[in-house]
């Protein structure tokens, strides 16, 4: 017999059952109301008219720049201007409205009220009149940094303008102007259509190609032809503090020549007319680069050409930033393709954007003269230990850090090695170099990589339209060049954790990674750069010169003392902390304790560290029963 208790109890599992909860529709409180969607998606449509944009950069007093823009207004009623969210270089929302300051908007001289949208800062909103068929905006730009000096002015268009929301950036006509200091010779992929006194007015293009058409302008400039003239031309530009920093050894320049032919050798013909490189010497310290389709920016120590030693960790970045013309622009992931600089991308194949292309700059450097095999083997040596000694692979996979650019882009992380921070780069090259080496093992070593890149980047023109790929089509290629299970492969790997042998590319290339007491020119070369002694492979720590601790290795036995990243070395087995002190007393451990007097949270105290070894610095040694198949890859072409 059915009870009314039996109901009771038939009725509360059905209510579980379809999702409900006892109480939640009596419960007091708010309920959440979605935000409205009030700025119009892309379309892929004709735009109506051409933006006037004149973007004065003379203020180099206050580093102001300021805009003027005059834009067609296609209907009356509401109209969204979008400040650019998103650069392509970067993979994550990296520009901010935050410089952006005194926002006017007019329509015949009278002033139009703009409210920034309540969810997206980016957005303003307007309400056009009746019978405007155009509208006058003005602002300023802080512009921060160095962007806006004496001698030298960088002009990084996605900071400059506001557009229109509702089109594809590639259907919006632009005709930019750009006014300079005095004495100032400017370099850019733009076309010039006339020069008037110290304002250059450029061509009328598009917006996506405005946005990726950077000016460099400088006192002391330079442009060096590295190829002839004509279709797929390259240029060296150089902006310098003093005139003779602009001197260049000819042995670097026929490197330079070198490295873009063995460029065109690998990836085919040019997706660019003419290529600039912008290349700014500076005192400032570490190199560093933004790509481009038709040119790149290029940050050097002015010392960068003469100086050539010292260059050991920075020489193949232009290598780098010439090929993402083919490996980030020609061909792009589909997932981070965008219409405009204001819709979200995704960077799951960043390990092949990036990986790849970092690959590839240390190859093709090498090929083109700009390293020794010798200094190149150092470099991955560098690379290979930094990459197998990430104890963070263990929660996070190659898959996860390819999101770094969606919430971690340009934040400081005190654990690098647990935490991960775009390692895509340098696990990217361990990748490849296990790609490359399947390749030729799969072939019967007929094939290799090369033959990958000529039929995945090959076919480019000036000018045509990016063709976007994924992660399916890699595969295939692979497939194409030495059949085999290339999704399980490359799969195993990106999801992988500690079970992944991430040296395996170089032990299959006839090298093993091993650890000496004495470190390489260019493991020397990384702590000149960063200002640090380095002993991450044995107690397991970086030290600046003050004693400061700039990293503590996850786990290591620095790290089981309680050791933290910030903490001061005061002294070393009671002697005054100094680097050779330092090293002394690892050199020592099997003897005697190391004892390092540190202050901590305020607090003075001795902590022993628990280590008793050699001086551990990576390099790599020749197995001897393999075949040297690095060393075919390394050679021109």
């Amino acid at each position: 017999m059915t009870t009314r208790f039996d109901r009771l109890i038939v009725i509360v599992l059905a209510h579980f059952l379809q999702g409900g909860a006892i109480g939640a529709q009596t419960a007091p409180g708010p309920v959440y109301v979605n935000p409205v969607v009030a700025i119009p998606a892309p379309v892929d449509r004709p735009f109506d008219g051409k933006i006037e944009l004149h973007v004065d950069a003379t203020d180099i007093q206050h580093r102001i720049f300021t805009i003027r823009q005059r834009i067609p207004v296609a209907k009356i009623g509401a109209v969204t201007l979008l400040y650019p969210r998103w650069e392509p270089a970067s993979h994550g929302p990296s520009l901010t409205v935050t410089d952006l300051a005194g926002l006017v908007v007019e329509a015949g001289g009278r002033s139009i009220a703009w409210r920034r949208d309540r969810y997206e800062p980016h957005a303003f909103h307007l309400d056009v009149p009746p019978d405007t068929r155009v509208i006058d905006v003005r602002f300023q730009m802080v512009a921060g940094g160095d962007a806006l000096t004496p001698d030298v002015v960088a002009v990084p268009w996605q900071r400059l303008i506001l557009y229109p929301a509702g089109w594809y950036a590639r259907d919006i006509p632009v005709a930019a102007a750009l006014t300079l200091p005095d004495g100032l010779h400017p370099f850019t992929t733009l076309d010039v259509e006339h020069t008037e006194g110290s304002t250059i007015r450029f061509g009328t293009t598009t917006l996506e190609t405005l946005l990726d058409a950077p000016v460099l302008a400088g006192r002391h400039a330079k442009r060096v032809p590295l190829t002839i003239a004509g279709r797929g031309a390259v240029s060296l530009d150089l902006i310098a503090l003093r005139p003779e920093d602009l001197a260049i050894p000819e042995a670097r320049l026929a490197e330079l020549r070198k490295l873009i032919a063995q460029i065109r050798a690998v990836f085919g013909a040019t997706p660019f007319e003419r290529y600039e490189i912008l290349a700014r010497l500076s005192d400032e310290g570490s190199a560093g680069g933004t790509e481009h389709r038709a040119s790149s920016e290029n940050e050097l120590a002015s010392t960068h050409f003469r100086d050539w030693p010292g260059q050991i960790l920075s020489r193949d970045l232009i290598a780098l930033e010439i090929i993402h013309a083919w490996n980030g622009f020609y061909r792009t992931p589909a997932d981070m393709w965008a219409p405009t600089p204001n819709v979200p991308v995704s960077g799951s194949l960043l390990w092949m954007y990036e990986g790849q292309t970092e690959f590839w700059g240390r190859v093709l450097a090498t090929r083109a003269g700009q390293f020794t095999p010798e200094e190149l083997r150092d470099r991955l040596a560098i690379e290979a230990a930094e990459v197998a000694a990430r104890p963070g692979r263990a929660w996070r996979p190659l898959s996860d850090d390819v999101n770094y650019p969606s919430f971690m882009l340009r934040q400081p992380v005190p654990w690098r090695d647990w935490q991960r921070r775009r390692d895509y780069y340098s696990e990217g090259v361990m990748l490849w170099l296990a790609v490359d080496a399947e390749l030729r093992e799969r072939s019967g070593g007929h094939r290799s990589i090369d033959d990958f890149a000529h039929r995945f980047f090959g076919g480019a023109v000036p000018g045509a339209a990016t063709r976007t790929y994924t992660f399916d089509d890699l595969c295939e290629t692979l497939n194409a060049v030495a059949p085999g299970d290339w999704n399980g492969f490359l799969q195993s790997w990106l999801d992988g954790h500690d079970e992944i042998d991430t040296s395996m590319g170089l032990t299959r290339h006839g090298w093993r990674l091993i650890f000496t007491d004495i470190p390489t020119e260019a493991f020397r070369a990384g702590e000149d750069e960063s200002g640090v002694t380095d002993l991450t492979y044995s107690i397991g720590l970086t030290a600046r010169e003050d004693g400061t601790v700039r990293s503590v290795a996850w786990n290591g036995p620095s790290f089981r003392t309680g050791m933290r990243t910030g903490v001061r070395i005061l002294r070393v087995n009671g002697a005054a902390f100094g680097k050779d002190a330092l090293l002394a007393a690892v050199r020592d451990s099997v003897n005697h304790s190391i004892v390092l007097t540190i202050e901590q949270d305020g607090r003075k105290s001795d902590v022993r560290i628990n280590y008793a070894g050699p001086l551990r610095y990576p390099r790599l040694e020749r197995i001897p029963d393999r075949t040297d198949t690095l060393a075919r890859l390394l050679a021109p072409r």
